[in-house]
C-alpha cells in the first residue's frame, strides 16, 4: 500500500479501536459486578437487625477543609468484633469517595456531624475495601457507640448481590457515558482528517491516470466512484484492524489482572455496530468533500507530463481540526467555569458552626480574633419563592424524607455588614438604608437575570404556612456566589434542599418575619469575615484561616452546647476561606476539563502521522528538484531541512485556524451549555485559555517533527543522484 493509505488506514484503526476498546472495558466491568457484589457481602457482612445513620464527615487531609461536596459516613451498628465504646472500623472506601491517598491511622478520631451534634469516634481497624457503594454501609460502630450518638438510627434493609450490583455497574458506566460523546466524536473526526489528506493526496497523484479515464468516456458520476471506492476501501481496513487489534488488547488486559476480573472479557457488541455504521458515513463523508478537486481534473490534462503538485491541503484541514477539537474543549470548560470562581468582593472567609450553632451573644467574643479586620453574623434562611415551582430536578435535601417536595428558593442571607458588592442598578448608600429599615432587599445579577428582576420590582416569597411575604428590591449586585454559599455549607439547612436560586441580602428583623422557627432555636450558625491584608500576606490563605479558626474555637470554648434535655452537644468550626474556594473550583475545573482535553489531544497525536503521507508526496513532486540539489553537492540533512521546514509551515498555518476556529466552536457549546442551565441565570462568558492553548500548540509542533524529521531522513535517503540527473 502506498504511505497515504497507510496512514489513513492507520488513522482509522487507531479511532476505531479506541472506540472498542473504551466501551468493551466498561461492558467487562459490568459483567463482574454480581460476582464484586457477593465478594462486598462476604468480606462487609451487615448484621441481621443492625440500625443504621447516615452523617457528614469533617475529615482534613494536611489540616485543609475539604472543598467539594461532604464526605458521607453511612455508619452501622456491629456486636461481633467487640468493638469499644467511641470505636468503629472503617472501610477504605469511606476516603475513596473523595479519592484520599493518605489514610488516617488507627487510634486517630473522627468527627461525625449528624443533624443533632458532632461526635468524635476512634478508629479501630480498617476493612480492607475501597469501592464505594451508595446506601451500603462504610462505618460500624458498637450498639452501645450508637447510643452516644444521638441521631435517628434507622433499621437496615438488607438488600442481594443482585440488587447491588448496579451500583458498581454506574461507576464506570457514568464516566464513559459522559465521555461516549466526546470519544465517539474525536475517533470520528480524527478517521476523517486522516482519509481526507489521503484523498487529496491520491487525487493528485492519480491526476494522469483520472485525465486519461475522462478522455476515453468516465463520467463524472464515474469519478465520484472512483473517490469514493478508494475511501470505502481504506474504511474497510481500518475498520477491521481497529476492531481485531482492540479486542485483542482488552483480552491480554483481563488476562494479566484475573483477580480483578473473575468473569472474564465481555465485548461491547453496541460499541462495534456503532463504529461500523459510523465508518461508512465518514467515509462517504470523506468521498463528498474531496470529490471537488477530483471532478476539477480536465481530460486535456491527459497529455501533461508535470510531476504531481504539491498538495499540503489535507494535512493543513486534518491538523487545523484535532487542534481545534483540543482548543474547543479548553474554552468551553474555562468559559464555563469562570461563573462559578467566587468574586473578589465576597468577604475573606465564612466560617460554619455546625450543625447546632451557639448564641448569637457569642458573637462578642469574637471581636478580637488574631488577623481580622471585621467579623459579623451572617444568618441563613431557605425560603420558597412564590408561586410554588417544585424543583426540576425532583431532589431531595440531606437528611430529609423521601416524599418531601423541594421547591425552587431563595437563600436569604441577614447580616448588619453589607461588603463591598458592585452594584449594576443601585447604589451601596442607599440600598444599604432601606435594607436596615423595611422589607427590602439586595439580589444578585444571576437572579435578576433567571427571573426578569430588576430595580424596584418586589421578590415574592412563599414562608409556609399560607404565609407570602414581598421584598422590594433596592439593589442588584454582579455576584458569583455558587462555590461560596456550597463550600460554606450555607445551603441544605433545615430539611431545604442545597439548590436555590441565589442568595438575597436582608436585614435580620426581614429574615426574622420569613422564619417560621420559633426563635428561641434559632442559633447562630455562620459567620463572615475580613482578614488583616498585613496578617493575610504574613502567612497565607491557608495558615491563616487556620490560625483564626483555632481562635474561634477557643473564643466559643470549644463550640459545645447544651442541648434540648440537658445533654452537652458538640458543634464543628470550620473556616472556609474564599480564596481557597476559589483555587479548589479552579483545580477541579482544570482536572475535569484536562481529561476531556486528553481525548482529541491524543488523537492530534495521531492525525500528525499524516504528515508522512504529506512528505512522500513531496518528495515524489519534487523528486527532479531534490535530485539537481543532490547532484551539485547537497546534503541529506539540508534536503531533509526543507522537507521539515514544509512540514513546520503547513502545522504553524493548521494551528492558527485551529485556534480560531476552536475558539468559535467552543464559544458555541459554552452559549448551548448555559443556556441548558437558564435557571441558575448563568452569565455568559468567553475565556481564552491562551497558556494552555500555546502548550497544546507546542504539544502539536512536537508530534510534527517527532514525524516529519525521521521521515525526511528516510526519504531523502532514497534520492540517489545518478548520470542521467
Amino acid at each position: 500500500m502506498k504511505a497515504r493509505h497507510v496512514c489513513a488506514s492507520l488513522g482509522m484503526a487507531v479511532a476505531v479501536g479506541a472506540v472498542v476498546f473504551m466501551r468493551s472495558l466498561v461492558a467487562t466491568n459490568d459483567a463482574q459486578a454480581v460476582r464484586v457484589a457477593e465478594r462486598l457481602l462476604t468480606d462487609m457482612p451487615v448484621e441481621a437487625g443492625a440500625s443504621v445513620a447516615r452523617m457528614q464527615l469533617d475529615f482534613r487531609p494536611d489540616g485543609r477543609v475539604m472543598q467539594g461536596p461532604p464526605m458521607m459516613a453511612f455508619a452501622a451498628t456491629r456486636s461481633a468484633d467487640g468493638l469499644g465504646k467511641g470505636e468503629c472500623l472503617v472501610s477504605k472506601a469511606l476516603f475513596a469517595q473523595r479519592r484520599v491517598r493518605t489514610l488516617p491511622r488507627p487510634g486517630e478520631e473522627l468527627t461525625l456531624v449528624g443533624r443533632r451534634g458532632a461526635y468524635r469516634v476512634k478508629i479501630a481497624g480498617y476493612l480492607d475495601w475501597d469501592r464505594p457503594l451508595r446506601g451500603y454501609p462504610n462505618m460500624f460502630v458498637s450498639p452501645e457507640t450508637a447510643a452516644e450518638i444521638g441521631e435517628d438510627w434507622q433499621p437496615y434493609h438488607a438488600r442481594t448481590a443482585e440488587e447491588l450490583a448496579p451500583g458498581f455497574m454506574s461507576d464506570a458506566g457514568r464516566n464513559m457515558d459522559r465521555a461516549k460523546p466526546l470519544l465517539l466524536w474525536a475517533a470520528a473526526l480524527t478517521a476523517l482528517c486522516l482519509l481526507l489528506n489521503s484523498l487529496f493526496l491520491s487525487i493528485e497523484a492519480r491526476r494522469r491516470e483520472i485525465a486519461v479515464l475522462r478522455m476515453v468516456g468516465l463520467t463524472r458520476g464515474g469519478v465520484a466512484w472512483l473517490v469514493l471506492r478508494e475511501s470505502l476501501r481504506l474504511t474497510a481496513i481500518g475498520l477491521a484492524v481497529g476492531v481485531c487489534v482492540a479486542v485483542a488488547a482488552l483480552m491480554a488486559y483481563v488476562a494479566l489482572d484475573h483477580d480483578t476480573f473473575p468473569m472474564g472479557a465481555a465485548i461491547d457488541i453496541k460499541g462495534i455496530v456503532a463504529v461500523a455504521v459510523l465508518a461508512p458515513v465518514v467515509a462517504a463523508l470523506g468521498a463528498l468533500i474531496a470529490l471537488r478537486p477530483a471532478l476539477a481534473v480536465k481530460p486535456l490534462e491527459a497529455a501533461s507530463g508535470r510531476s504531481p503538485r504539491r498538495r499540503p491541503l489535507g494535512m493543513f484541514i486534518a491538523l487545523a481540526f484535532g487542534y481545534g477539537a483540543f482548543v474547543a474543549v479548553e474554552v468551553w470548560g474555562v468559559s464555563l467555569t469562570k461563573p462559578f470562581i467566587p468574586s473578589k468582593e465576597w468577604p475573606d472567609a465564612i466560617v460554619s458552626i455546625l450543625p447546632g450553632g451557639v448564641s448569637a451573644f457569642d458573637i462578642e467574643k469574637l471581636r478580637s480574633l488574631p488577623g481580622v479586620r471585621r467579623i459579623a453574623e451572617l444568618q441563613p434562611l431557605q425560603v420558597n419563592l412564590a408561586p410554588l415551582e417544585e424543583l426540576p430536578s425532583g431532589g431531595r435535601a440531606p437528611g430529609g424524607t423521601g416524599g418531601m417536595k423541594q421547591y425552587r428558593n431563595a437563600l436569604l442571607l441577614a447580616s448588619d455588614w453589607m461588603p463591598d458588592f458592585r452594584f449594576v442598578q443601585g447604589d451601596r448608600a442607599s440600598a444599604e438604608k432601606a435594607v436596615s429599615e423595611g422589607d427590602a432587599c439586595v439580589i444578585t445579577e444571576m437572579m435578576a437575570r433567571a427571573h426578569g428582576l430588576g430595580l424596584g420590582d418586589v421578590l415574592q416569597l412563599d414562608t409556609g404556612r399560607g404565609l407570602k411575604a414581598g421584598l422590594s428590591i433596592v439593589g442588584v449586585v454582579d455576584l458569583n456566589w455558587h462555590m461560596v454559599t456550597s463550600r460554606g455549607l450555607v445551603r441544605g439547612m433545615n430539611r431545604m434542599p442545597v439548590n436555590t436560586d441565589g442568595p438575597v441580602f436582608v436585614s435580620f428583623d426581614t429574615l426574622a418575619a420569613c422564619d417560621m422557627r420559633p426563635q428561641e432555636f434559632v442559633k447562630m450558625t455562620h459567620l463572615w469575615l475580613d482578614f488583616e491584608p498585613a496578617f493575610l500576606e504574613r502567612h497565607g490563605t491557608f495558615p491563616a484561616g487556620r490560625i483564626v479558626e483555632r481562635a474561634i474555637v477557643e473564643a466559643l470554648d470549644g463550640a459545645w452546647v447544651e442541648g434540648e434535655g440537658g445533654e452537652i452537644l458538640g458543634n464543628t468550626v470550620r473556616l472556609h476561606a474564599r480564596d481557597e474556594i476559589s483555587d479548589g473550583t479552579l483545580a477541579h475545573g482544570a482536572e475535569l476539563v484536562g481529561a476531556m482535553a486528553r481525548v482529541p489531544f491524543i488523537f492530534l497525536a495521531v492525525i500528525s502521522l499524516g504528515f508522512i503521507a504529506m512528505l512522500v508526496a513531496s518528495v515524489e513532486s519534487r523528486r527532479r528538484e531534490f535530485l539537481i540539489m543532490r547532484a551539485v553537492g547537497a546534503t541529506r540533512i539540508q534536503i531533509a531541512r526543507t522537507l521539515v521546514a514544509e512540514a513546520m509551515c503547513v502545522a504553524l498555518a493548521a494551528l492558527a485556524a485551529g485556534l480560531l476556529g476552536g475558539a468559535l466552536v467552543g464559544w458555541l457549546c459554552t452559549a448551548w451549555t448555559r443556556a441548558a442551565m437558564a435557571n441558575w441565570g448563568l452569565p455568559a462568558c468567553f475565556v481564552l485559555p491562551l497558556g494552555v492553548c500555546v502548550r497544546g500548540a507546542a504539544g502539536a509542533l512536537a508530534f510534527t517533527l517527532l514525524v516529519s524529521v525521521p521521515a525526511s531522513l528516510g526519504l531523502v535517503g532514497k534520492i540517489k543522484p545518478s548520470a542521467d540527473s
